[in-house]
């Protein structure tokens, strides 16, 4: 029945359930007891009941025996011990069959669902009180005898006990020291709320006075009451729902007992069923409405608590997928970069080269700006492939790409351009600052020694120059030139470059 509810009781707690349960039986007696002797509601037993669930049956033999002491001491001295002892063995009995019920079929005390009254109802009302119906009804003909049938002493019994089951266990679990949350909001009242209950404080008052109707010829019936309870009922807490079930239930039962006669004229023992019948009808509406309504609104709150866990996850997910469109942007613009990068040597490739080198093209048209281009091949690349191994003629590629980097300028951009070849485009240059880079170039690649297992060994290379002419239509006309210039460099003896203006005339530079 939920971890709230399985603290054992202390001694405060435990006397309280005799002293409780002592003054339900008296306020039975006095308040519910017809003069005839029937008994429209019986109190005690809830007591019981209350304190098995709110202490999970903890301290179950001192309950039951200081409810078995309680009932001597009402009785006391309209009964016999023996007969007061057994009634308390079935009081006991019937409240323990409606706990053990209760607790196997997972009630909430709290009423949260009309599942949960349902299940009540079926454990107290109906098997606990019919069980202390049978016996009860069967102790009281045997000690006392009557002219009352033993079927009618069981029906007087069952109303009885199950409508005192009904209307006060609620009650004593939803307010200390048997139940109660201290974190419950407390009850707040608008100005129509003040106004429904003055108009019920009058209803009540009225169904005092008019409720025999011999005085004034007006009937005011109990009947009157119910739009109260079910306004409580759609309105307040479950609590506060039983609190006035059991309000309503002994203002009926006090005018009952006070000789009024709100059902008419029929016989007492009629009176009897009809207000046990009325008593009943209101305690299920009402209990029901508000079990449902507090189901529906604890759905509520959850779909509230939902939506905004919704929103909040919708917004973290919008956020992330933010953060990740941002993150594959990055990512693919990494991807394009190195989709341009040959991997050995870290320059462009190819195609990256290309792209840079057309954009450079067009810009110095546009701008006028000069342009120079060369391109660059590694001098008997194959011969150190054979003779020191690919590993060094690899090692050989990345050298070269090195020194190429920190020969040339800033602005300056250089590529792999296939196998042992590079190339680099020189924006801003002229014919003399380029021939002068490519001598540069030259120069520190033949100073480079390169390790290899078969020991060092140098490379040179062979660079063909050109540069940017007026009437050149694209990137295509200078590299047409510049390969040009390579060959001749190539045909000259290697380890050195040629300069070819976009004129007839050329420039070769003398072999090292």
């Amino acid at each position: 029945m939920g971890a709230r509810y399985a603290m054992k009781p202390d001694k405060a707690k435990l006397a309280l359930v005799f002293i409780l349960y002592f003054v339900g039986a008296k306020l039975g007696v006095a308040l519910t007891v017809m003069p005839e002797g029937i008994a429209i509601i019986w109190l005690p037993n809830s007591v019981v009941l209350a304190a098995l669930i709110r202490f999970n049956g903890a301290r179950y033999p001192a309950i039951a025996a200081l409810a078995m002491a309680a009932e001597l001491a009402a009785d006391w001295p309209n009964f016999t011990a023996i007969e007061s002892l057994l009634f308390g063995l079935v009081n006991v009995g019937e409240a323990t069959l409606a706990y053990a019920l209760l607790r196997r079929w997972g009630f909430d005390p709290r009423f949260v669902s009309p599942a949960d009254l349902a299940k009540f109802v079926v454990a107290g009302p109906l098997a606990g009180a019919i069980l202390a119906a049978l016996l009860g009804a069967a102790i009281y003909s045997f000690f006392r005898g009557s002219q009352t049938s033993y079927a009618e002493f069981v029906r007087i019994w069952w109303f009885g006990d199950g409508l005192g089951l009904l209307i006060l266990t609620p009650v004593l679990l939803a307010f200390p020291p048997f139940g109660g949350d201290p974190s419950a909001p407390p009850l707040t009242l608008t100005r129509a709320d003040a106004v429904i209950w003055a108009a019920a404080a009058i209803a009540l008052v009225l169904f005092w006075i008019l409720s025999d109707g011999h005085d004034f010829r007006i009937h005011f019936g109990p009947v009157l009451l119910l739009p109260f309870v079910l306004y409580a009922a759609a309105r307040y807490p479950h609590r506060w729902v039983a609190a006035w079930v059991a309000m309503a239930t002994t203002a009926l039962a006090a005018a009952m007992t006070h000789g009024r006669n709100p059902f008419g004229t029929p016989s007492p023992s009629e009176a009897v069923i009809e207000a046990q019948e009325f008593i009943f009808i209101m305690s299920l509406m009402a209990l029901g409405l508000a079990s449902l309504l507090s189901q529906v609104r604890a759905r509520s709150r959850e779909l509230e608590s939902a939506n905004r866990m919704l929103h909040a996850l919708n917004d973290d997910l919008e956020a992330r997928v933010q953060q990740r469109t941002a993150d594959l942007s990055k990512a693919n613009q990494q991807l394009a970069t190195l989709a341009g990068i040959d991997p050995l040597t870290d320059l462009y490739n190819r195609r990256g080269w290309f792209e840079i080198a057309q954009r450079e093209v067009a810009r110095a048209r546009r701008g006028g700006h000069g342009l120079a281009l060369m391109m660059i091949d590694l001098d008997h690349f194959k011969a150190i492939n054979d003779h020191y191994g690919h590993l060094a003629g690899d090692e050989a590629l990345k050298r070269c790409a090195s020194l190429l980097r920190k020969a040339v300028r800033p602005g300056d951009t250089c590529g792999r351009y296939g196998g042992e070849e590079f190339v680099v485009v020189t924006p801003e240059a002229d014919f003399a600052g380029a021939s002068a880079l490519a001598k540069r170039i030259v120069d520190v690649v033949h100073d480079e020694s390169i390790p290899s297992p078969e020991g060092m060994f140098n490379v040179t290379v062979s660079i063909g120059v050109t540069i940017l002419a007026r009437e050149d239509t694209g990137l295509d006309e200078v590299m047409r030139r510049a390969d040009a210039a390579l060959y001749e460099a190539k045909s000259a003896g290697r380890n050195c470059f040629v300069a070819i203006a976009p004129n007839p005339e050329w420039k070769r530079a003398s072999p090292k």
